[in-house]
């Protein structure tokens, strides 16, 4: 009998538990104004429910994640910390399941439908090479000059950091953490609400690697004091008619190798790049309340799709396609992801509602560019000659554009190009990049020989095939402008040749790559003014202009000029002498600087007198 009594006993706990278990242990209100804000999803990162009519939620969770947050809704923003920290999620009180607790949020209700995004990647602030200081005065800088350019605009602007804010391996020699991060941005001023994504280098290097379930607990742990300090690992929200996706696609391993690095890192800090099934049974859930004709921008660290030298998209990240057929239904798919440290743009062809926007650092070459020349912010370049920087879109209701802007001078400048002729004198005389090449190898660091005489090699850094590139010689003689896969000559210099001559190994890891926006040309001249006229895909025109021969040095970027339409004489203005110099033209005396292309305002390839009134005309709005 007592046997049985202790079984039956055993039993009501059982089921207790399980009652207790099946609770609805999580709850809430979300308000703007006081009234309750209706249909708003709400998460864990495994269940989504929606608030009722008075605001309210309710839902049994796990609390595996330890966290609970809500995706925002089109027409609002969140509360705020110090003006930049979302308050979108709150950290659980407690991981016991019979715990019921309560979490509240306030929303603001704003107009953003037509709104602004900064996407950024790769800060790797790990307190050296001068790193804060030069983020302090270009990026930081450059985000209070777009707030300022957005409030006169009327439109609201935010931000995505799209991984690597510090630098693992330095969280314990360097002392500098995510904890560090979040205390220099209240420090700086960060001025536009940030929504973060982690990186690989944002996951904890003590955490020791779990062979028992393939590292599966070391990526969980290892993740933790993001989604303590910083925020939620994955999650969503609408801005405007836009849905924004964040994804955790770093499976952090941190296998162990026998020998430390630093105190405290146990292994080799290596990771995966995939999606983890969780996540993906999430994001079904998450879509589940999106319209199909809305875009979706997912935004993670690792690309989603990579880039081939031949141009062909191919999968970055593991279960690449399983993502996929999750947004398979979406008109308008966008990945926008950092990692790589350069630009580019991918189409996969398997995949026509899908687009991939790899975005070069804002830390360039792990500030080594910038540290190497004096700690000076304008040498700061990517290893793809891209000067550091972030994508800037426009999102107008469901119409998107984008264009990458740099935070190393000209914000909006698209183009470097270079006077091969000068930068092969350089490789081969100067001592420095003569004994550079000798050392690592051509492979390594180019010396631009193969080149024939007078050819023009020109880098434009977020080239995508939808744009289309012309250079022109003189006035009007066009050349022939072709796409190559080549290495660009300004990182040699900033980079290897500078580093070499600090007296600095040159790490190959941080080498100069090539890459696919290369656009070669041959000039008939070595002595004529070349103008490189590039529409992109919005139909937005840029003109970058230089006087040949150019020097090859770390200040040639001063030597060309962004030109306009309407600078006839290619001086960097428009303005009444533009207008006189025209006059002359169609007189038959043209100046030496009178440039045809950027003259033709209406775009007819005729210069006459409605080019005139156009040009007055843009002079007088102006």
């Amino acid at each position: 009998m007592k046997s049985f009594q202790k079984i039956a006993l055993a039993m009501i706990a059982a089921a207790a538990a399980t009652a207790a278990s099946n609770a609805q242990n999580i709850n809430g209100r979300i308000t703007c104004d006081g009234a309750g804000v209706q249909g708003v999803a709400v998460s864990d990162g495994y269940v989504v429910t929606l608030t009722d009519a008075d605001g309210n939620y309710s839902f049994t969770s796990q609390k595996k994640n330890g966290y609970v947050f809500y995706t925002l809704p089109r027409g609002y923003e969140p509360t705020t910390s110090y003006n930049f920290i979302p308050k979108f999620w709150e950290q659980l009180s407690s991981t016991d399941v019979s715990a019921t607790e309560t979490h509240n949020f306030t929303l603001h209700k704003v107009d953003n439908d037509d709104h602004l995004m900064i996407f950024s990647a790769d800060a790797h602030l790990a307190d050296r090479n001068k790193d804060r200081a030069m983020y302090q005065k270009s990026y930081i800088a450059t985000l209070k000059k777009e707030k300022e350019a957005a409030k006169t605009a009327g439109k609201r602007i935010y931000s995505i950091m799209l991984g690597d804010l510090t630098w693992d391996n330095y969280w314990y020699s360097k002392k500098y953490n995510l904890n560090n991060f979040v205390a220099d941005q209240k420090t700086y001023g960060y001025p536009i609400i940030l929504f973060p994504v982690i990186g690989n280098h944002d996951n904890d290097p003590a955490v020791a690697y779990t062979s028992s379930d393939k590292g599966a607990t070391t990526d969980f742990k290892s993740s933790k004091p993001w989604r303590e300090i910083i925020c939620p690992n994955y999650y969503s929200f609408n801005l405007g008619k836009v849905h924004y996706v964040v994804l955790d696609n770093v499976f952090y391993k941190n296998e162990n190798t026998g020998s430390d690095y630093n105190t405290g890192v146990v292994g080799t800090r290596n990771y995966s790049a995939r999606v983890e099934q969780y996540q993906l049974d999430w994001l079904k859930k998450d879509l589940a309340n999106v319209d199909v004709n809305t875009p979706i921008v997912v935004c993670e660290h690792i690309p989603t799709f990579r880039l081939s030298s031949s141009n062909i998209a191919y999968g970055g990240t593991e279960n690449y396609a399983a993502l996929a057929s999750v947004l398979k239904n979406y008109k308008d798919v966008h990945f926008v992801s950092g990692h790589t440290h350069y630009n580019y743009t991918a189409r996969p062809t398997a995949y026509p509602n899908m687009m991939e926007h790899n975005v070069a650092s804002i830390c360039a070459t792990w500030w080594w560019t910038g540290h190497v020349n004096g700690d000076n912010i304008k040498y700061q370049v990517c290893q793809d000659g891209s000067p550091a920087g972030y994508s800037f879109w426009e999102a107008n209701g469901t119409d998107l554009k984008w264009e990458y802007r740099s935070i190393t001078g000209s914000n909006n400048t698209q183009i470097r190009a270079y006077d091969m002729n000068k930068v092969k004198q350089f490789m081969t005389t100067d001592p420095y990049a003569v004994a550079c090449v000798k050392k690592y190898g051509a492979t390594v660091v180019p010396n631009f020989t193969a080149y024939a005489s007078n050819a023009i090699v020109t880098n434009v850094f977020n080239y995508d095939s939808d744009w289309k590139v012309e250079v022109y010689e003189g006035a009007d003689t066009k050349l022939m402008a072709n796409r190559i896969y080549e290495f660009d000559p300004y990182h040699v210099l900033a980079f290897d040749v500078m580093r070499y001559k600090a007296a600095a190994s040159i790490n190959t890891s941080f080498a100069t790559i090539k890459n696919l926006h290369m656009f070669r040309s041959y000039a008939k001249t070595a002595n004529l003014p070349i103008t490189i006229k590039v529409t992109d895909n919005f139909g937005r025109v840029h003109y970058k202009t230089f006087q040949r021969p150019m020097a090859f040095s770390l200040d040639m970027v001063d030597q060309q000029v962004d030109a306009d339409l309407g600078d006839v004489n290619l001086d960097g203005n428009v303005n009444v002498t533009d207008v006189t110099d025209m006059i002359n033209a169609i007189l038959g005396s043209p100046s030496a600087s009178f440039c045809k292309i950027t003259a033709d305002l209406d775009g007819d390839g005729v210069i006459n007198v409605t080019d005139v009134t156009a040009l007055i005309n843009k002079i007088l709005a102006q």
